[in-house]
């Protein structure tokens, strides 16, 4: 994708970022959000319906699956929390090397609990949710994340300072809305030719698997002569086929 140049650059100071547009600044992400807000700050009734979020539920490069709901009452203390417009980033491998995260939209009552293996990132003043959310999916961040990883074998996990630390690219705010709708709508329509494709691919397997099927079981020719099978799953053969129990044919 080429898009034109900004006038003018400066570098960034970081090894992972070679340059910046000039008007751009530079931010550990701590001042640009906050990590892991509590649910203290809830002020609902304790029968409130709220979105449940497992782990399963958590897209890949975004989306939630928001089909479990719970009362608020029967939410025990050991789950994530998070409300609209945060931005969660499972913190576990290798759910975090597979780019599972989304911008948190459409929760009930704007409210969900979730795995505890999500760290939740929420936009201060200046920092667009949209934005941000790209960035927790882009290969730098989660590049560097892997790097940041400790614990062992499948134990390993992204430790929140590493967020909270990571010196990172802040355009100005409206600058980032313009961008995150411009993702919205590019990966929206790579989304829409993904679909196509692999709709078109599962035609295909089907067309594949049906010619073998054919072959196998009744051959080429098409004026043949058949005859009827007493096998369920076979209903005829060509005539001059024979059955018999595969133990005959192979070891």
């Amino acid at each position: 994708m080429k898009q034109a140049a900004y006038p003018s650059y400066k570098p960034t100071g970081v090894d992972w970022l070679e340059k910046v547009p000039s008007h751009w600044d530079m931010k550990r992400l701590r001042f640009a959000v906050q990590t892991n807000p509590v649910a203290s700050e809830l002020r609902c009734p304790p029968d409130t319906l709220v979105s449940f979020v497992p782990m399963e539920a958590v897209g890949e490069y975004g989306g939630l699956a928001l089909d479990q709901e719970k009362p608020l009452d029967e939410i025990g203390s050991g789950y994530t929390y998070f409300r609209d417009d945060d931005v969660v980033v499972a913190k576990i491998t290798p759910c975090f090397e597979n780019g599972k995260g989304a911008l948190a939209k459409g929760l009930k009552n704007g409210i969900a609990f979730g795995t505890t293996e999500l760290h939740v990132l929420r936009a201060r003043e200046n920092m667009d949710p949209g934005f941000l959310f790209y960035l927790t999916i882009s290969d730098a961040f989660r590049d560097m994340g892997e790097a940041h990883m400790y614990g062992a074998g499948g134990q390993k996990r992204v430790p929140e300072l590493f967020i909270r630390d990571l010196r990172s690219p802040v355009p100005p705010a409206e600058e980032q809305r313009k961008i995150a709708l411009f993702l919205d709508r590019k990966t929206g329509e790579i989304d829409k030719l993904i679909r196509k494709r692999e709709e078109l691919l599962a035609v295909q397997r089907e067309k594949r698997m049906a010619m073998v099927t054919h072959a196998v079981t009744q051959g080429f020719a098409t004026s043949t002569d058949f005859t009827q099978t007493s096998i369920p799953w076979l209903q005829k053969i060509p005539a001059h086929w024979r059955l018999v129990p595969l133990k005959w044919c192979c070891h």
